[in-house]
């Protein structure tokens, strides 16, 4: 394994080879193509002028040339490094500019190229609208020509290797800074995710970014420490909740088999009645934990069809109004009819009985339940509204939490064993639902249930 530094290091020298490689060859191959065809074109009008010189000359000495116009013929081929031929309409040549060679050689002071692989074009000689001969224009094929051209090429390749190699030295900084900036908050993210594996969720490092996946990760870390310390304190809170609501059914049985053992109790009727009672809270509590397991694990299977929601709800606040007619509590119903969605219409009615259970227990004497149902753009909606005591801000956020209840000192008085409403939004997310509590200390509290028509 290679670590991400020497990796960035590779791949940024990698990229600076590949770039200088890659110019120095475009470059000489536009040189080669792009800049041989400007010459080519150029060449080609250059002769053409130089065609017209010597026809303007020929005209000039009455249909030839004497030495003195091949003079400046000779000169001028000289001067541009070309050779000239000048050949009658029977295709022989009667002069050229290389007949002259050794003298023209001094006089220029040595300036000749040396590559002798000379390309000729014809052109005609024309005197008075007739062709009375050729001429012939010789260039080298290649456009480096003379030792001035070579050294501009090898000063060109001498840039371009030059700027390979300070290329790979830059790559080379460039690619220590680069790590040094990305990789120092990776490290401190890593450090962080150690700290999470410890259970230090405390003394996580600060990252500080301007790369926004880093930022978001870091920003993801820190939130999933969060999560786990808060679920770590949950589970401990759990098994305090547990040994709580075991305890006290526990001690009381305990404290009254002790009693009918010592013949201090004689096991009356209502005594009896009173460990049974608590024998079915201890029963109802597994039962509640049982149930929730599954559900949380999804182990539970819903048995989906199509239940008719308006029939099985009102059933239900049919079933609680003898409840509600023993605290004078209002019940009042406003449920649309025909309302059908695909679910279990046993989980449903548990949903149903747990949220109306909480209403019920909540709200005092001479208060008000309200219980909606409507279907809207394929949302089917259930509200059940009270007037109770509602709940404090701090506690909504915690209502759906395993034994969580508003009430510190943890009043039995109410009953349930403070899961109910957990199961319950389990089983509205079962259906694909979701499930939102609306309340106001001392004005009532509103449970949303909302589900997809198609579920």
């Amino acid at each position: 394994m290679i670590n991400i530094s020497k990796q960035l290091r590779k791949y940024f020298i990698l990229i600076s080879i590949i770039s200088v490689v890659f110019i120095t060859i475009v470059s000489n191959i536009s040189m080669n193509y792009f800049f041989t065809n400007y010459v080519k074109a150029s060449r080609s009008q250059d002769d053409l002028k130089l065609v017209q010189y010597i026809e303007r000359l020929y005209s000039d000495d009455g249909g030839g040339l004497d030495s003195r116009s091949l003079m400046n013929i000779l000169h001028y081929s000289y001067s541009e490094a070309i050779e000239v031929k000048i050949k009658n309409i029977k295709n022989e040549v009667v002069w050229e500019s290389g007949m002259s060679d050794t003298m023209m050689h001094g006089m220029m002071g040595g300036r000749r190229y040396q590559d002798r692989n000379v390309v000729y074009k014809e052109y005609p000689l024309n005197y008075q609208g007739q062709q009375v001969g050729i001429i012939e224009i010789g260039r080298p094929q290649s456009i480096i020509v003379t030792s001035q051209d070579r050294g501009f090429v090898y000063t060109i390749n001498g840039v371009y290797i030059a700027a390979f190699i300070f290329s790979i030295i830059l790559a080379a900084i460039l690619s220590l800074h680069v790590s040094k900036k990305f990789l120092h908050p990776i490290y401190l993210i890593k450090e962080n995710a150690k700290l999470i594996e410890e259970e230090k969720y405390k003394q996580l490092y600060d990252i500080e970014t301007n790369t926004l996946e880093l930022q978001d990760l870091s920003i993801s870390i820190k939130e999933l420490a969060e999560k786990l310390e808060y679920q770590d304190a949950l589970r401990k809170r759990l098994t305090s909740d547990i040994s709580h609501e075991l305890r006290t059914p526990l001690a009381t049985l305990q404290s009254h088999i002790e009693a009918f053992m010592d013949g201090i109790w004689q096991p009356t009727q209502e005594r009896l009645m009173s460990i049974h009672d608590e024998i079915t809270r201890l029963t109802k509590l597994i039962k509640d934990l049982s149930d929730l397991s599954k559900i949380e694990s999804e182990e539970v299977r819903l048995n989906m069809d199509k239940v008719n929601l308006s029939s099985l709800l009102d059933n239900v606040v049919d079933n609680f109004e003898p409840l509600f007619i023993s605290k004078d509590i209002k019940i009042v119903k406003d449920i649309q009819q025909d309302v059908e969605i695909m679910g279990d219409a046993d989980r449903l009615n548990q949903i149903f009985i747990n949220v109306l259970s909480n209403a019920y227990k909540y709200t005092n004497e001479k208060g008000q339940i309200t219980t909606t149902l409507n279907e809207y753009k394929g949302k089917v909606s259930i509200i059940i509204e009270d007037t109770g005591i509602g709940i404090e801000k701090e506690d909504l956020v915690h209502i759906f939490e395993r034994f969580y209840r508003g009430d510190v000192s943890r009043s039995r008085e109410t009953g349930g064993s403070g899961i109910g409403l957990t199961i319950t939004k389990a089983l509205v997310e079962a259906h694909k639902g979701t499930i939102k509590v609306e309340s106001e200390v001392n004005k009532g509290t509103k449970v949303i249930i909302s589900f997809n028509k198609s579920s």
